[in-house]
């Protein structure tokens, strides 16, 4: 372990000049996360960033060697990695594509899975005899005792995205121009046979550790009627124009049974369901009710082995009893800090674990369990190691209609809420059904570092508080949403806490657009507005996916199309429509490959504002949404220093 510690150093650190510039010092993409332990357990994968953009670092934990640098970046961008054994990593990847079709020049965020020989130093794309698949990802099964091919499905003869998890595959489009098909596919070329393919009834498939089909949802009549099936049984109907209210997770490990998610009535949470007759009992463990909580999986069975929830950071409990002893073990053992478990080989003789506390970067180490000793692999941070970050606290807000909204606040390196007031920034986060937390954010942390407060609201509609509170968010998109952000400013004014009672808001994704919004229904406070890849006009936004898609029905939801009878109505929550109203400096920047935002939703503001005093936008270049390379983060943070420095001064 000795060596790996300083085969990380060396990839971490060397080369790498001493930053004094804030925006270059937490700019720096993360480094150590997601470690991934193969079969074995004498190999480890790792996210790491030594030339400024996300890659993976392979290491020989056996032998203290290290064994690969895989750089990514440009148009390629890092989803996550695995071992389906010890001779191959599969590596999920994203890639912008603008291609020319029958309708025109269209761009395209193509997922695919590529297979890394360990042996050979090669990179494969799995999938690759099988034409345009979108959605190249859902590896199904490692298939156990097979070292040598994995079995995949796709959503074939179609021209959109699918949604999967471990385990499972379901189409993110509406129509019937499409089938849901398994492959088994070569680890060492790409290459693939097809094993089956399901009904064009089929929405949606789960599957066994054999990569055997043991449930399916299928549309018997094309209506929104769905049926949940397993061995040609029907266990369980609803009606999809629901918010949600049905899902399937996964299966669960330890009893052979689904585990679904259930929003009626009083059967709001998780559920054991049995294959056989569809009969339901709530998950718990350990008497901890994990109604709310997400799945965790394991990456060798695909099977459900615990869960996680959030209570101000990521909790974890286990089904898995080894997993579960593991996590009490070692939760005692590290200062305090939160434990995560990340992955285990398939023995779970060697675990990799996560440790963090509220506004640091987290570590990261693996257990070896035979010898009962903890090393440690390296941080997502690790350049900020002496430096000293913000506090972060939680408060719970009372909106303006009584909702309890828990807001956290970072306060400058050294300072505490007795210090303020200070000079603040309300950054609300993206989604919307996302949330902010305790953990260490980078964007915030640098705010702090130059000396702001900044406010992070958990609005209604936000992820980890449960349905209700996501379901208020129904229909609120640029109502009650933004009304909360407002009313957390308004609790921090009256506490004494905002320099001037007045603020910068600033946000990046959904997070852009409330900023943007904040501008317009809190007017006489929001001095200066940010919007990182925001929504501008919400309706263009919803009208890029199909209505009768997941997606579609989904933001259909959020934004209440029901309620907007008149483009007049619409207009209220539209920035675009609004903007002669703005008389804020307004910075806005935009990356130039965000399927997720299109970027066309910046021109369409930039259209409108262009001209206006203190309006700015700015181009990202060729990066997308997420904005996880250093010389963008970076640039992100120049941008707004010199914005909050010209509007809104810490010093």
């Amino acid at each position: 372990m000795k060596k790996l510690i300083a085969a990380l150093c060396v990839v971490f650190t060397a080369g790498l000049p001493s930053f004094a510039d804030t925006a270059d010092l937490y700019g720096r993409a993360d480094g150590v996360k997601w470690p991934s332990l193969s079969p074995t357990g004498d190999l480890l994968a790792v996210h790491c960033s030594p030339q400024g953009q996300p890659s993976v670092c392979i290491f020989n934990i056996a032998k203290g060697e290290d064994v690969a640098f895989i750089p990514l970046g440009g148009e390629v961008r890092l989803q996550g990695f695995y071992w389906p054994s010890d001779d191959y990593l599969i590596i999920n990847v994203s890639t912008f594509k603008s291609l020319q079709t029958v309708d025109g020049q269209r761009d395209y965020n193509f997922l695919q899975a590529l297979s890394y020989d360990i042996d050979d130093n090669e990179l494969n794309v799995l999938l690759n005899d099988e034409g345009l698949i979108i959605d190249a990802q859902s590896v199904v099964s490692v298939l156990p005792g097979d070292d040598r091919n994995v079995m995949m499905a796709a959503v074939t003869a179609n021209t959109g995205q699918s949604e999967h998890t471990l385990g499972s595959i379901r189409p993110d489009r509406g129509g019937t121009a499409w089938s849901i098909a398994t492959f088994k596919t070569r680890l060492d070329n790409g290459k693939s046979r097809r094993e089956r393919t399901l009904l064009k009834s089929t929405l949606g498939a789960w599957f066994d550790a054999e990569g055997e089909v043991v449930a399916e949802i299928v549309s018997p009549d094309r209506s929104t009627r769905r049926e949940l099936r397993s061995n040609n049984r029907t266990l369980f109907t609803y009606d999809s124009a629901s918010a949600n209210d049905f899902a399937v997770l996964g299966l669960d490990q330890a009893s052979g049974k689904l585990i679904i998610f259930r929003d009626v009535g009083d059967e709001d949470g998780l559920y054991f369901m049995s294959l056989e007759d569809g009969s339901m009992e709530p998950v718990r463990i350990a008497g901890v009710d994990v109604g709310r909580a997400s799945p965790v999986r394991d990456t060798y069975t695909r099977g459900i082995v615990g869960f996680e929830y959030f209570d101000g950071m990521t909790r974890q409990v286990f089904t898995d009893p080894v997993l579960s002893d593991v996590l009490s073990q070692l939760s005692g053992a590290l200062g305090g800090k939160r434990v995560n478990i990340e992955s285990w080989n398939r023995d779970r003789s060697k675990i990799a674990i996560s440790a963090a506390e509220p506004g640091r970067p987290a570590d990261y180490y693996v257990f070896d369990r035979g010898a009962g000793a903890l090393g440690p692999i390296g941080s997502a941070a690790s350049h900020l190691a002496e430096a000293t970050t913000g506090q972060v606290v939680t408060r719970e807000i009372r909106a303006r209609d009584g909702l309890q909204v828990e807001t956290f606040l970072t306060l400058p390196p050294g300072s505490t809420l007795e210090d303020g007031p200070f000079p603040t920034v309300i950054m609300p986060h993206g989604g919307p059904e996302a949330r902010d937390g305790l953990g260490y954010d980078w964007w915030a942390q640098a705010l702090a570092a130059e000396g702001y407060l900044v406010i992070q609201p958990n609005f209604r509609g936000s992820s980890g508080y449960g349905q209700d509170f996501r379901n208020a968010g129904f229909g609120e998109f640029g109502g009650k949403m933004i009304d909360d952000i407002a009313d957390a400013g308004a609790w921090a004014v009256s506490q004494g806490l905002v320099a001037e009672d007045a603020y910068c808001v600033a946000g990046a994704s959904y997070g852009g657009y409330a900023a943007l919004m904040m501008g317009l229904k809190d007017k006489a406070r929001s001095r200066c507005l940010i919007s990182v890849n925001g929504v501008t006009q919400p309706f263009a936004h919803v009208g890029a996916f199909a209505l009768d898609s997941e997606t579609g029905q989904y933001w259909e939801r959020y934004l209440g199309l029901n309620r907007f009878d008149s483009e007049a109505e619409r207009a209220v929550i539209s920035p675009v429509a609004r903007a002669a109203e703005y008389d804020q400096p307004i910075l806005i920047l935009h990356a130039e490959n965000d399927l997720v935002v299109r970027t066309g939703q910046a021109r369409l503001i930039a259209s409108e504002l262009d001209g206006k005093p203190g309006f700015r936008s700015v181009s990202l270049g060729e990066a997308d949404h997420y904005i996880g390379g250093s010389d963008v983060r970076a640039q992100v943070l120049r941008e707004t220093f010199a914005f909050l420095n010209e509007n809104h001064p810490a010093r």
